[in-house]
């Protein structure tokens, strides 16, 4: 989701860690070898990476555009296809009247089954484009792209993602510490006080305080 929009979710990090060398020739570097790329790995995921924050499919980063004075301004794209129930099971009744044919048998395994289930998603999706065809079936199936800003205050160490889902925080916290060697933790409203709290007896007070149920 873009910091663009009308409205926004956003997640606040603290950035740990320490970058060796120069802080900007890393950070670009990092930018470059975590930009946006497709990938061959098992699952729904074809890719994932860096783009241009004002651009999606711009991953070239060409005049250090992602610089916006002491803030780094990034979007994380990830791209994923799912191939359509139906033309999986069409897909698994045909295999399966194979395989059954070739050796003999009576049943296929669970194990068979999931086998042979996990390599025909494999195989459907790389058929996604430009289109999936399974005998007389045909349907365009296009990739879903999905795209979360991320602001970096390099001066404040705390970034801010454009995301509340689970899946996404986890992929981009994995891909920001694979591309730039730190670590990303949620700055959560506790972890928060226990930064402004300077006084020891105020913080031992605060990990004192236990959760209270509101509703009567």
């Amino acid at each position: 989701m873009g910091f663009a929009s009308r409205s926004v979710s956003v997640m606040r990090y603290r950035v740990k860690g320490t970058i060796e060398g120069s802080f900007w020739d890393s950070i670009h570097e990092g930018i470059k070898r975590g930009s946006f790329r497709t990938t061959d790995q098992p699952g729904e995921l074809i890719g994932f990476g860096w783009t241009n924050i004002d651009d999606f499919d711009d991953y070239e980063f060409e005049g250090s555009s992602y610089v916006r004075t002491n803030y780094v301004a990034l979007s994380f794209r990830i791209d994923t296809v799912r191939v359509p129930p139906r033309v999986l099971e069409t897909a698994l009744k045909k295999e399966r009247r194979k395989l059954l044919e070739r050796t003999g048998q009576r049943r296929i395994s669970t194990t068979q089954l999931r086998e042979l289930k996990e390599a025909l998603k494999e195989s459907l999706k790389k058929q996604v484009l430009p289109s999936i065809q399974v005998e007389s079936l045909k349907k365009q199936v296009l990739p879903s792209i999905q795209v979360f800003d991320l602001v970096w205050d390099t001066s404040g160490s705390v970034a801010y993602l454009g995301a509340l889902s689970v899946r996404a925080r986890e992929r981009m916290e994995d891909h920001f510490k694979k591309s730039f060697g730190l670590t990303l933790t949620p700055l959560l409203p506790y972890i928060r006080a226990m930064e402004l709290l300077s006084n020891e007896a105020d913080r031992r007070k605060l990990e004192e305080i236990k959760s209270s149920i509101m509703a009567p």
